[in-house]
């Protein structure tokens, strides 16, 4: 009888021990290319982490029931052909759309997906104004910030913290230089009249006045720090510094960060300001933001050169440039990494 009892307790103890959720290459979120807000599968195991790449800066976080955007320009993407993905398709369910500054290709897409998802819309004051100028987003669901610290949005096992950046400056002769070349080289044909109407729409958006454009720059730039339960942190930024005060304040007494979502934008220019945000920040693994920013634009922006720089002062740091729609799943638990197709 003694032997029996045992029996029966220990059966269930083993089973107990076997992983109630799939391995991470087999997560069904890591298994498509379907974006969460457009349809597809959100992770199963509550400790996975799924980041998908959508263009420019613009980047999905889906973590158990809670999807969010990083920026919101899903339109006619500048050097990618269509993918399938649209304003129309990312309106399956989004709660909150952070967004980084006040320019077109970071928050146009933001108002229509809101307002048919009803997600939460946080950005800059100067992006908010044009936000709830169109009138698609209620006041009651929108939050400015100014990311000088205490702005904290709490979700369903992380928290995130508005945390103020900096606009990158690129200097005048540069630029000058850029828009000769790209008047010199036509990429992928001609615009589409569909792509000419989408370029001008942006050209429109705000900063609208001399005041804000100077603003956009020192004080119309927000950066977000992610920390999730299990002490597993992620820092998102869409425009390349230099650092800000704020951003060391959130490093204080941390020795790295574990996902970073990084700014890269003007060729070799651009590769030292990156790099402060890789000394500052360490992380164990590093994404690209803004790194294919402009159509027919930034042609010296080779995304090879910062990977190797990367390498050669952070050998441990794993810099991935992901394919448009590629799931990037980690478990925030173990670490464990996994790139999908």
């Amino acid at each position: 009888m003694l032997f029996v009892l045992f029996v029966i307790f220990v059966v269930p103890r083993a089973f107990a021990l076997q992983a109630p959720y799939p391995p991470i290459e087999r997560e069904p979120a890591c298994q498509t290319l379907t974006p969460v807000a457009a349809g597809g599968p959100r992770p199963v195991n509550p400790d996975v982490l799924v980041l998908r790449f959508l263009g420019v800066a613009n980047y999905e976080l889906a973590y158990r029931d809670t999807v969010i955007l990083l920026d919101a320009g899903i339109d006619l993407l500048s050097w990618w052909e269509p993918n399938g993905v649209t304003p129309e398709t990312m309106t399956k369910k989004v709660d909150a759309i952070l967004i980084g500054h006040a320019h077109g290709e970071h928050l146009w897409d933001a108002p229509y997906t809101a307002e048919k998802t009803g997600a939460l819309v946080v950005a800059d004051p100067i992006a908010m104004r044009w936000i709830r100028g169109t009138g698609r987003v209620a006041e009651a669901k929108t939050a400015a910030v100014k990311g000088l610290g205490g702005e904290t949005f709490r979700f369903d096992g992380f928290t995130v913290e508005a945390v103020l950046g900096h606009h990158n400056v690129v200097p005048d002769d540069y630029m000058q230089k850029d828009r000769a070349a790209a008047a010199a080289v036509t990429l992928r044909g001609g615009l589409t009249p569909a792509q000419q109407a989408h370029d001008r729409r942006l050209g429109a958006m705000v900063p609208t006045t001399p005041e804000e454009r100077t603003r956009l720059i020192t004080e119309g730039t927000i950066a977000y720090f992610f920390t999730f339960a299990n002490g597993f942190t992620l820092f998102y930024t869409d425009s390349a510094g230099p650092t800000t005060d704020a951003e060391r304040r959130v490093m204080q007494g941390r020795a790295k960060i574990d996902v970073g979502l990084i700014p890269y934008y003007g060729g070799e220019l651009a590769i030292p300001i990156t790099m402060e945000y890789i000394r500052l920040f360490k992380p164990d693994v590093m994404l690209p933001t803004h790194h294919d920013g402009h159509r027919n634009r930034m042609l010296d922006m080779p995304i090879g050169p910062l990977g190797l720089a990367i390498r050669d002062e952070f050998p441990k740091t794993k810099a991935i440039a992901p394919l448009m729609g590629t799931p990037v799943c980690i478990n925030t638990a173990t670490r464990e990494l996994y790139l999908g197709n």
